[in-house]
């Protein structure tokens, strides 16, 4: 990645700081969500679950794309943050009172009478998400993922420190929703004292314009995201029971958690990065190639080796109670590789204006998404899993996309991708095959299975895509790890 401009070492810069966050923060995450696994039960979870896929959806119309809107736009004029800011606020207000006054309904809807608690109490996280978005916004502009890194860290701790001295107190689902509380109090407190903008009372109808004439599409985009994001669980809570919906979630969980940590280290900065290389085209297909060769360099074994490892994983993680999330891991694995790959196009698109073509193409593949889990959800939960996983279909449509947009090689791209499918299956097979064996099954078998194995086999995936790949991703690798390599010393020194 060429750095005459800088530009690379403030994506590496950001990127470290991005690695800091996610690891610590999931570790941290990945801890207390075993712990509370332990502590509360499938329903627990399945009512926040329900909860939350309603906030989410709510949450889109409350930030109306105009976050990434200011990361996005060329120039920010001094009018634009302020608008972006009272306009999110204000419709935060609106959205919350909404939630509120149909709570009742929804938790009729659902067969779940205390759902309605949960709403009114966790729809709090609406208007505090709003107090956070814009300053998060500039800082992301700025490339100053430390203070977003430090908010998330401190976040997570936050919340850790609260829920589960609740869980083991005998709070059940309230621990949850008192977690979700804590964190978003925490990032607005760590934003705003870490950033010297303040909103002004002036307000600009041509500011909104400008923001909204990007933020429409993105809006548009969010909304879809969040409707297919969330239309499996809401789908399960509506036909099945709030303990499926638990078991679920778990599994969807476990799995968004390790997707995060693949690809949104690198996901989170690229918006940007594509963004000031929005002219160079070719500096574009050759930065997207790269962040797409090593995302799948790294999802396709991790995410592998989770499926096969399940029964070890589950058991040891989450202890007794939680094996039907095993098979729903089996099923949902593959579509969790192939979405961690996919995740920059939409960065690739909007960062080189082309928010209308993203928009279009989140409408026909979220359409497919939705209409897919309606077709399954007739064969139950495992059906509706399976429909995830069936959401590959519409990576055609994307590669399209980004050909007639970026110039995009597809055939190239594609091939480097199955690279890195190929390089993991010898590992996935043998490790499949040994599953019948009593080794298996021994005691301890998260440590004298899944263990050993599981490191032999991501070391030899990653040693087979560093070899079969081509010479451009080799070279790219040396260098960004000779690039961190230095960065660390220098930083020691």
């Amino acid at each position: 990645m060429p750095t005459d401009d800088g530009l690379g070492r403030k994506f590496l810069g950001s990127a470290g700081w991005v690695l800091v966050e996610q690891w610590s923060t999931k570790i941290v995450s990945l801890l207390l969500f075993a712990v509370l696994a332990r502590l509360l039960t499938p329903a627990d979870f399945g009512l926040v679950a329900l909860a939350t896929s309603v906030i989410a959806i709510l949450q889109v119309f409350v930030n109306s794309g105009f976050s990434k809107a200011l990361i996005q736009k060329r120039v920010l004029e001094p009018k634009d943050a302020t608008t972006a800011f009272w306009t999110s606020l204000g419709l935060a207000a609106v959205v919350y009172g909404l939630l509120v006054l149909s709570s009742p309904l929804l938790a009729q809807l659902f067969g779940q009478p205390e759902l309605q608690s949960v709403l009114v109490v966790l729809g709090a996280t609406i208007p505090l998400a709003a107090l956070s978005r814009v300053p998060a916004a500039l800082l992301a502009r700025e490339f100053a993922f430390r203070t977003l890194s430090v908010r998330t860290m401190l976040s997570t701790l936050i919340g850790a420190g609260i829920a589960l001295p609740m869980a083991l107190t005998g709070f059940g689902v309230w621990s949850l929703v008192a977690q979700a509380l804590a964190e978003s109090a925490m990032a607005v407190i760590v934003l705003w004292s870490s950033t010297t903008w303040r909103p002004t009372f002036a307000f600009s109808t041509a500011s909104l314009r400008s923001l909204w004439k990007t933020g429409t599409s993105l809006l548009g985009i969010e909304l879809l995201d969040a409707l297919q994001s969330q239309v499996d669980k809401l789908v399960v809570g509506a036909l099945f029971s709030v303990s499926e919906l638990g078991i679920y979630s778990l599994a969807q969980r476990l799995g968004l958690m390790i997707q995060e940590l693949v690809s949104s280290v690198i996901t989170r900065v690229s918006l940007t990065t594509f963004s000031r290389t929005q002219d160079d085209l070719q500096r574009v297909n050759r930065i997207f190639r790269q962040l797409t060769f090593a995302t799948a360099a790294l999802s396709f074994p991790v995410f592998g080796l989770v499926a096969v490892l399940a029964p070890q994983i589950v058991p040891f993680l989450f202890g007794p109670g939680w094996d039907a999330a095993i098979p729903l891991i089996w099923i949902m694995a593959g579509g969790w590789a192939f979405a961690a790959v996919a995740m920059f196009d939409r960065s690739a698109l909007v960062g080189t204006n082309h928010a209308d073509a993203a928009l279009w193409l989140a409408l026909i593949q979220n359409v497919i998404s939705i209409a897919l889990v309606f077709a399954f959800a007739p064969f139950g939960v495992l059906g509706v899993a399976f429909s995830r996983f069936a959401r590959v279909i519409t990576w055609p449509i994307r590669l399209y996309a980004l050909h007639r947009c970026i110039r995009l090689r597809v055939w190239s791209y594609v091939w480097q991708v199955l690279k890195c499918v190929i390089a993991v299956l010898p590992a996935v097979v043998a490790i499949a095959i040994l599953q019948s064996t009593p080794w298996a099954s021994v005691d301890a078998a998260f440590w004298a299975f899944a263990v050993p194995l599981g490191a032999l086999g991501m070391a030899s995936s990653l040693a087979a895509c560093y070899l079969i790949a081509d010479p451009g991703n080799r070279r790219a690798v040396r260098i960004q790890a000779l690039q961190l390599f230095k960065r660390r010393g220098e930083s020691r020194a």
